[in-house]
């Protein structure tokens, strides 16, 4: 596989049109947002692979046996070592087309287990919203600038800054070509909705909201603001994806007057074997398989001693949901030995319910307290 010149990204432009509800690939082909097109031949590509900051995306010939030899080289040792990636996100979110391509994942990527998730399109044309109306007391809106950024006194979560940084450079090219809105509370920045691509006379944004307010419509709002803003400069539509079972996401979409246009997949591969079986348990506890959960983690915890405090809390609860109290007390007390404090999150767990009561449960509980005073 060879990288081609940013000047000869349009070559793969056609092969890339099963895809064209993936704004970041047109994106990367008109040079607005970062992104990096190998192919199989410089001169005549029959296969391409795309990386941006919103996925990887293949494309393509899936049925010759010397591309399949070159993408699994490229992906194991370009890929998953990180030297070719747009950020250092230590995963790659696969999108494929044609569907075919899934036949050969497996042996594209044998390394790693194949996941499948289910993923939704979302489209506005048309400002719904009466947004300044919705918007509570003690809240107020604010477009993202470089002023906006720049003031001492507002605390803004990293978060803003980065995928900022990523996905246009600065703040001014956001500005110029792309949008931002956030809503503060006092002097902190609680919800923002921020532009990810741009192509054409289309844009995509992307929502986030500090879990202490949410509930409270500030999505919509910001959302809503970002679309009616993107249509009056021009664009023709605004873009949204989410993961289907994101439910507070498609709905704050639905919300904020946007329409579902389309569901598709995508196959999500951690760089890091054990963070990918982590993930794969993951995955399958959103499901509701609580006993894959407990044996990927298994798996985690005996291929790698030290692990982040939230891997012992899942494992935790996916033992409790099957019913393994021991289990499920050992992984919450390692959980709490390796810094777990969200005390509250761990209480309200409908899962733990068969421990309540017991004074296993209420000693794990105070270690978690201790941890998150300090003490």
């Amino acid at each position: 596989m060879q990288e081609l010149p940013a000047e000869q990204y349009f070559l793969t432009r056609p092969m890339f049109e099963g895809l064209d509800h993936n704004l970041a690939v047109f994106a990367t082909i008109c040079g607005i947002n970062p992104g990096r097109i190998f192919v199989d031949d410089v001169d005549r590509p029959q296969t391409a692979l795309a990386i941006t900051t919103e996925g990887t995306f293949l494309v393509g010939e899936e049925c010759v046996q010397k591309t399949s030899q070159r993408l699994r080289d490229f992906i194991a040792h370009s890929v998953f070592t990180g030297q070719v990636s747009v950020e250092d996100s230590g995963a790659m979110s696969l999108q494929v087309y044609p569907p075919s391509w899934e036949a050969r994942l497996s042996e594209i990527i044998p390394q790693r287990e194949i996941e499948k998730a289910q993923r939704y399109h979302y489209v506005c044309r048309a400002p719904c919203v009466d947004w300044p109306a919705r918007l509570p007391a003690g809240y107020r809106l604010r477009k993202i600038t470089s002023g906006l950024l720049g003031e001492p006194q507002l605390r803004i979560p990293e978060d803003i800054p980065r995928r900022i940084a990523a996905a246009w450079g600065d703040v001014g090219n956001l500005v110029t070509t792309g949008t931002g809105f956030c809503i503060l509370c006092e002097n902190e920045v609680v919800s923002w909705c921020v532009a990810d691509c741009v192509a054409g006379d289309r844009i995509e944004v992307g929502i986030n909201t500090d879990p202490g307010h949410r509930r409270r419509g500030l999505a919509t709002i910001a959302a809503a603001a970002a679309v009616e803003d993107c249509l009056q400069r021009g664009f023709a539509m605004v873009g949204w994806h989410c993961e289907a079972d994101n439910v507070a996401s498609w709905k704050t979409a639905q919300k904020a007057g946007f329409r579902r246009e389309r569901t598709y997949h995508r196959y999500y591969y951690m760089f890091d074997e054990v963070d990918h079986l982590a993930e794969l348990g993951w995955f399958n506890f959103k499901r509701g398989d609580y006993g894959k959960t407990c044996l990927y983690y298994e798996r985690v915890f005996a291929m790698r001693q030290d692990n982040p405090d939230y891997y012992y809390h899942l494992a935790a609860l996916a033992f409790a949901a099957v019913g393994d109290t021991e289990w499920a007390l050992y992984y919450l007390r390692e959980a709490a030995d390796h810094g777990w404090a969200a005390l509250e999150m761990t209480k309200q767990q409908a899962h733990f319910a068969i421990l309540h009561g017991t004074p296993a449960w209420e000693a794990v509980l105070h270690r978690i307290q201790e941890n998150a005073t300090g003490e």
